[in-house]
């Protein structure tokens, strides 16, 4: 079987490029910058609570929501640490186009009002811990276009209870959905080759983990005992 890193399509750079930041293009509205091309979502700042992504961005680049020490709102002495409790940040909605292919490294981690999100249909990769620290996010539906999901993607999102991964994912990160607690169901295409290490650790409400039929025996065999119990054909 090939490891997590043969998968991972590593053809694009989700990062934004010093060249795109020289000529980027502002969006007042939103508080957002694109690539000149307008193909990337390179950034944000101080952006509202509710935000449209423009058709025809095909990446949401590393870290573009994610929380920044800016943002917090308390008075935290200079040089500390923003405490974990206050580490949040302010986006609350947000309409991504079905032209998003790539969702970065840490595109946003740490957006803890986030209730849902409505994945592209064109979706191919949600990189490492995209989501993570999503607190308020209950649930996830991905798309057939979905190939992989990165190390910690969904990593300590307390409130997500019901994921379903449609056919055609290929890979799931190791930590991919550490400590989601409340996760109680899970559906495994057939398409599925890689689960990484400790994939679900600490998902201590997995009750079910819904496999194709004839599928059993394959999906019980990556997964540790504990959890290869809980498998169940559809």
């Amino acid at each position: 079987m090939a490891g997590f890193s043969d998968i991972v399509p590593v053809s694009v750079d989700t990062a934004p490029l010093a060249e795109d930041r020289a000529n980027d293009v502002w969006d007042d509205e939103n508080c957002v910058n694109y690539s000149a091309d307008g193909q990337k979502l390179l950034d944000s700042f101080v952006f509202p609570s509710e935000i449209t992504v423009r058709e025809g961005t095909r990446i949401i680049c590393d870290e573009a929501f994610a929380f920044q020490d800016y943002m917090c709102e308390e008075d935290i002495p200079a040089g500390e640490d923003v405490p974990q409790e206050y580490r949040v940040s302010p986006l609350d909605k947000i309409k991504l186009p079905n032209s998003v292919t790539h969702i970065g490294m840490g595109a946003f981690r740490e957006c803890g009002y986030i209730k849902s999100i409505k994945l592209p249909t064109s979706l191919v990769a949600i990189c490492d811990s995209a989501f993570e620290n999503c607190w308020s996010l209950k649930s996830i539906a991905c798309p057939a276009s979905l190939k992989v999901i990165g190390d910690y993607a969904f990593g300590e999102c307390f409130s997500l209870e019901k994921v379903r991964l449609n056919k055609g994912l290929v890979a799931i990160g190791p930590y991919a959905f550490f400590y989601c607690e409340n996760l109680e169901e899970i559906t495994f295409p057939e398409t599925l080759e890689f689960i990484g290490e400790d994939a679900f650790r600490l998902c201590k409400s997995l009750k079910r983990i819904w496999v194709p039929s004839g599928k059993k025996d394959f999906f019980r065999e990556m997964l540790p005992q504990k959890l290869a119990s809980k498998v169940r054909e559809l």
